[in-house]
């Protein structure tokens, strides 16, 4: 017995040392990555190394109140950022996420555009804006023609509630089956099914932060975008959850 108690301490010791060592893994929110635009005063993409083009844009606090470190729009400036026509930002496979930070602080019954890659008379991929419904965001998405959707029907039913004047993660996830779409990091109820035989083209639409398109107007964004990252590959549940927290 003498040698019992000294032995189950030796391995209380050990298990607990164990538990503490064990090294915490984070999902891979790194494979697949072909847009990083943290949008921290900047307009800087750090995997195409493309610096887009500020029109009258201007520095803002992010969302974890860190002044200087996202990028404010106003519609009454017609601000935004162009960064011309990036292939990283086509989706030719159907296949993608796109995940953003927004803070909207007004909408006075106008359409806005987070981003898009489209103009406002085509070329056509997607724009993430609210120009069927004032209340909700989606992430519209067409044939280079603009004829029909590749994902849902319009108006989508993968949809964000227009949060006035607090900050908001959006993460869009595309897997060639289904567009669905996460809000601080939770799954929404609404999703659209992929069109059996339609594709994305790569138009030679710009990718724009701030502002898009529709019916030969304009969709100027009114408040603050924050580190927009967009992957070739659909994310899961669990890395979209962490990149709400960062």
């Amino acid at each position: 017995m003498k040698y019992i108690f000294p032995f189950l301490f030796l391995l209380f010791t050990f298990s607990s040392c164990k538990k503490k060592t064990e090294p915490t893994i984070n999902p891979d929110i790194t494979t697949g990555l072909v847009m990083n635009i943290p949008l921290d005063g900047t307009a800087y993409d750090s995997v195409t190394h493309t610096t887009g083009t500020i029109h009258n844009a201007v520095a803002a606090s992010d969302h974890h109140s860190q002044a200087g470190k996202a990028m404010m729009f106003n519609r009454a400036d017609s601000s935004y950022i162009d960064f011309g026509d990036l292939d990283n930002a086509s989706f030719t496979g159907n296949v993608f996420t796109i995940s953003c930070w927004i803070n909207v602080t007004d909408t006075s019954g106008q359409s806005l555009s987070v981003l898009s890659k489209r103009t406002p008379v085509g070329p056509y991929e997607y724009s993430l804006d609210n120009h069927f419904s004032h209340t909700v965001f989606d992430l519209d998405n067409w044939t280079a023609g603009g004829g029909t959707s590749i994902y849902g029907i319009d108006p989508l039913k993968a949809s964000v509630p227009v949060q006035l004047n607090a900050w908001q993660h959006i993460a869009y996830v595309a897997d060639s089956v289904s567009l669905k779409v996460y809000v601080n990091g939770t799954l929404q109820s609404g999703s659209d099914l992929y069109v059996q035989g339609l594709s994305f083209a790569n138009t030679s639409a710009p990718l724009v932060i701030g502002d898009g398109g529709a019916f030969g107007k304009h969709l100027f964004f009114n408040g603050s975008i924050d580190d927009i990252r967009m992957y070739s590959r659909a994310l899961d549940a669990k890395a979209v959850s962490y990149l709400s927290t960062l």
